[in-house]
Order: structure tokens, then sequence, then C-alpha cells
């Protein structure tokens, strides 16, 4: 078993649940679309305390057995949507969170599933921290278990004019051109209430501000075809309905200070719980 990735490798975090199954499954569909090789990798998680240490040696044959059973069955599980694709696997130590956030560094993106529990949307503790800590994108799958992947549908960005929505613009063109479908790209504008006297067309700003930002990209993949949305409204609710017609919705995430981790919150944590769509999170 691999115990690393590179760069171009495309990392799934797995446990034995059918979510983690579906996540995989769709890593593969990314990792063939980007002709990357795709790594499966289960944490072992190792106990602090001493007695929990000992507990770890008696049960540890067991857990590794038990690990190394949902490792393979993955394998060939992904292995079937194709045959072609390099896959590894590995059974990084520690906390799965931590597992994946070092396997991160290393990775071209990082994909999770949602750990909805008990049927509910929200996700779980160990999806927010590699999605908030990755120092790469962070793909969380949300889809419904069993159904095909929506392969047809838009891949969405949303685009909020500034440097900080670059990564994700660049991802979401390099995404939508491999699997050959359109970009949804989406620009929301709080409404405002104008002071009297002012004309100004807000909505001319925010198209012409839209078309600036995805100009380059257009020129680097001239046969993406691009759907333009400057749409009024809150960056949460808009690209949360965008979601609902989308196969991937990609969005940006601002570094790791405090004030960034309340930036992550209020928006992309709020997507990631509530989406129709798997998201792809990325750091800018």
């Amino acid at each position: 078993m691999g115990t690393r990735a590179d760069h171009n490798t495309i990392v799934v975090g797995v446990d034995d649940s059918a979510m983690a199954l579906n996540a995989a499954r769709w890593a593969a569909y990314l990792a063939s679309a980007l002709h990357a090789p795709l790594l499966i990798a289960h944490a072992l998680a190792r106990r602090r305390t001493a007695a929990q240490q000992l507990a770890d040696l008696v049960h540890a044959p067991h857990a590794y057995d038990a690990a190394t059973r949902t490792l393979d069955r993955t394998c060939r599980l992904v292995r079937t949507c194709d045959p072609e694709l390099t896959v590894d696997a590995a059974l990084p130590d520690g906390p799965p969170a931590k597992a994946l956030v070092q396997l991160s560094a290393h990775a071209r993106i990082v994909v999770v599933g949602a750990q909805s529990a008990y049927e509910e949307r929200l996700i779980g503790s160990t999806t927010v921290h590699v999605a908030e800590h990755a120092h790469c994108p962070v793909g969380v799958w949300r889809g419904e278990n069993g159904r095909p992947i929506p392969r047809g549908r838009p891949v969405a960005v949303g685009v909020d004019g500034t440097e900080l929505s670059i990564p994700a613009i660049a991802h979401g063109f390099e995404i939508a051109a491999a699997l050959g479908v359109p970009l949804t790209a989406v620009h929301c504008r709080p409404s405002r209430i104008e002071p009297v006297g002012h004309h100004l067309d807000r909505g001319e700003q925010e198209r012409t501000l839209l078309a600036e930002s995805l100009a380059d990209w257009r020129t680097e993949y001239p046969d993406v075809e691009v759907i333009e949305m400057p749409v009024p409204g809150l960056a949460r609710s808009v690209l949360n309905e965008v979601a609902r017609d989308a196969q991937l919705l990609v969005v940006g995430r601002h570094g790791h200070s405090t004030a960034a981790a309340l930036l992550f919150g209020s928006t992309t944590r709020d997507l990631l719980h509530h989406a129709a769509c798997p998201v792809l999170v990325c750091q800018s």
C-alpha cells in the first residue's frame, strides 16, 4: 500500500459507510476526467492514554483487518468506474481529520464524504476540519447514495470579483473542461437602496465585474461554454439554489487566520451543510 500522494493525486478518505463508498466513486470520476491517479486512505486512529494504547495493541489485528477489507472493497468499486484508473491505498496513522490534512500537503484534491448523521444534511466535524485546514482544494461529496452521478449537468463557481475567488475560477474552468460540461459563473450582489439622486446602473457594473473576472480564463479554456449569472441576493441563498441544477459547486476559502475562519463559516460552511450537489472548496 502507498503512504503518500503526489501533487497530481486525488485523495479520498473512506470508512465503512455507504457515504464514503459513494464519495470514492465520485473521486474516481474526477480522477478519471483529470487523468490523475487516485489514492484511497483509511486512517487508523491511535489513542493517547496508556490504557487506550494497550487496548489498541489488543485490538490492532482486528482493526487492521477491518480497515484492509474496507480499502479492498473500495478499490474494487472504483476500478469498476474506470478499469484503467491508477489506484493506490494507504492506512495512515492518526485521527482521520489530521491524516487527511497531512495528505493534502501533497495532493491535487482531497475528497471526503459529507458524513451526514441520522439522514440529516449537516456535515460532520471531520469534514469541516478538513475543508477548513487542508492545503489543497477539498471536494465534499453530497449526493444520494446509489444514484448515478449527474454527469451532464454544469459545474458552477462562485465569483466575488476579487483575487480571493481566482483559485475557485481556475478549478471551475479546469474541471468543466475535463468533464466537457458548461460552467455557470455566479456573482451575487446584495440588494441595496440607492441614495436619493443616484441613478447608477449597479446591474451593469456587476455584469462588467463578472465578465472581467472570467476574461483570462475564457481565453485559456475557449471550448468551455460559460453562463454568466450576476444575481442580486445573498451568496449562500443564490448558490444553494444554483447547486440544485449543478453537478459540482466550486467556492473559495480565505486562508487560515481567525478572521478568515469567520468568513469561511459565514457562506462556505453553510453551502457544505445544505448544498444539493458536491462542493469543492478552494483555498485563496
